[in-house]
Order: structure tokens, then sequence, then C-alpha cells
């Protein structure tokens, strides 16, 4: 069940958290500090998945830019998707003896979303807002990447 609900988690905590904030300038606020969501990276994948739609294609890219480039936005939504196919294959992992098998699955996924949120921190390494410009969003789904990659080692051994 924990190889379900842990990249299930992973996807949310992108989706629904902070990632990074930047300074903007508003004419009537002046200067202050925006905090972006996930959601500027991976929302139009969701939204392709919530019309059954398949994620892949122009429609479904990320249109997230961080310093000019779509790249740290294409590695998340591509690791989301590959954590949300582990979790249905999760579902079918229910039964003992495909149970080990998905769990390679979940392994895959694991490092793929952390992968995917080493490329934003070191993507963000190179913006005038560096590591301090990333927000807890962002270190809550590389845990879950890393709960999804030992969930899935232990899933191998039987557990």
């Amino acid at each position: 069940m924990i190889r379900i609900l842990l990249p299930l988690a992973f996807v949310a905590a992108i989706y629904f958290g902070p990632m990074f904030s930047v300074e903007t300038t508003d004419s009537v606020r002046g200067e202050s500090i925006s905090v972006v969501t996930g959601d500027y990276f991976i929302g139009n994948a969701v939204e392709c998945l919530r019309e059954m739609k398949t994620p892949i294609g122009e429609d479904c890219a990320s249109d997230g830019q961080i310093d000019d480039s779509t790249k740290a936005g294409s590695a998340i939504t591509w690791a989301a998707l590959l954590a949300v196919a582990a979790a249905a294959a999760g579902i079918v992992g229910l039964i003992p003896f495909v149970g080990r098998l998905t769990s390679v699955a979940t392994i895959a996924a694991g490092l793929a979303g952390l992968g995917g949120m080493g490329f934003f921190m070191l993507t963000m390494m190179n913006t005038d807002a560096g590591l301090a410009g990333v927000q807890w969003g962002a270190y809550l789904a590389a845990g879950f990447g890393l709960l999804t990659t030992i969930s899935g080692l232990s899933g191998m051994r039987g557990r």
C-alpha cells in the first residue's frame, strides 16, 4: 500500500507545495516576493490526466521556465508522470507475486523524482535567487522521492 501512496505524495508535494520564490515588481505594491508552486511546472500534465488524455505532446508540455529554459520543468514533469505510473502499477502489485515486479517501477519513480528535484535545484543555483530561493515544497518532494526509492527497495526484499 505504501508503494501506492508515496509516489502520489511525491506528485502532491510538487503540485501543491511552494517550489521557489522570485522578486517581482508590481505597480501597486512595488517590489515584493512571489512564491511559485509546482503547478507552474506540472499543471499542464495534470490537466491532461484529468481530461483522460495521454500526457505526452505539445498540449501537455511544461511551460515553467527557470533561467529562460524549460528543461527543469520537463524533468519534474516526467518524474511526476513516472510516479503516477508507478502508483498505478502498485495497485496491480497488491497481488503477491506481482508485487516484487512493481517494486522496480517504484524504484525508478523514486530515482526519477530525486533526479528531477536535483536538476531543479542545480538550475536554481544558476539564477539570481540561488538556493535561497528554493522553498520547502521542493525539499519535501525530494524527501518523498527518497522515501519512494526506499519503499521500492524494501518491496524487492518481499516486504
